[in-house]
């Protein structure tokens, strides 16, 4: 049974089945943390913001505890409300990106509290809005440019962001770093950014051995904090998640994390390697 103080685990394709819901046995099992006085928080690209008001439609609300959001440049202490930042995107860089990336077709979102702007409307932005509960907002960003952001979104069909993802690639010497967290969006954050440098400063914050976090994930933002922590690689995670993972689960739509705390925490049987 592994010694663990903090679970952390990310959202799409991780803690949310195909149909975007938390099954009764995942919550069960999150519940049994409690017991055991391990904290259990979201690791995710999402904005804290809209995660707070999902928890409750998840029914996993009052287990959370933490929510680290933006891929880690914040994150919520979900008792007493407080919002800590770090490696913010400086947003001059906006039009760098923008430069960077014209040769191809996206829209670009940023999160600004219970907001989402974007440059226009279209059904790929909209669904965003409507998942996350976020009032749409058409922007030129001309208003972010002086000040700093948690992150940029660039949003497109699979195809083109694969052509973007591997444009990335060919880049030197940027300002900012650019994931996919998703089949249709490419983040753009600071380049000292990561899920895991998040961790580590929620770890200094609430004093926790950050050799006691296990952390649950599935796509390339995940990677660095999969790969520095007690890992947990989704069966449907992409290849390069596995690769780096200490342990590998059941997918998201067959109750891996439940399976995995089940087996690893609670000492139940399972059938999790």
């Amino acid at each position: 049974m592994l010694d663990i103080q903090l679970i952390l685990v990310d959202i799409d394709g991780t803690l949310l089945n195909d149909h975007n819901t938390v099954t009764p046995q995942t919550i069960a099992a999150i519940a049994k943390l409690k017991q055991k006085n391990i904290l259990f928080g979201i690791a995710t690209g999402r904005t804290p913001y809209a995660v707070k008001r999902l928890l409750k439609d998840w029914k996993i609300e009052p287990y959370v505890d933490l929510i680290l959001g933006f891929n880690g440049a914040c994150f919520l202490d979900n008792h007493t409300q407080q919002m800590y930042s770090f490696d913010l995107l400086d947003g001059q860089y906006i039009s760098e990106i923008f430069t960077d990336f014209a040769q191809y077709n996206f829209n670009a979102g940023i999160y600004d509290k219970n907001t989402f702007h974007v440059l226009r409307k279209d059904e790929l932005v909209t669904q965003i809005a409507e998942k996350n509960k976020l009032q749409l907002i058409i922007d030129d960003f001309s208003q972010y440019q002086q000040k700093q952001i948690e992150k940029m979104l660039m949003i497109a069909e699979p195809q083109e962001i694969d052509k973007m993802a591997a444009h990335y690639q060919t880049l030197k010497n940027r300002h900012y770093k650019a994931v996919r967290s998703t089949r249709i969006l490419l983040e753009f954050l600071n380049p000292k950014l990561s899920k895991s440098k998040g961790i580590m400063h929620l770890c200094q914050t609430y004093h926790i051995d950050s050799a006691k976090v296990l952390t649950f994930g599935d796509e390339l933002n995940d990677y660095e904090m999969i790969r520095d922590f007690h890992g947990v690689a989704m069966a449907n995670a992409n290849p390069l998640i596995k690769d780096v993972a200490k342990y590998i689960t059941r997918s998201n739509n067959d109750d891996g994390i439940a399976c995995f705390i089940n087996t690893y925490i609670c000492n139940e049987n399972s059938e999790d390697r």
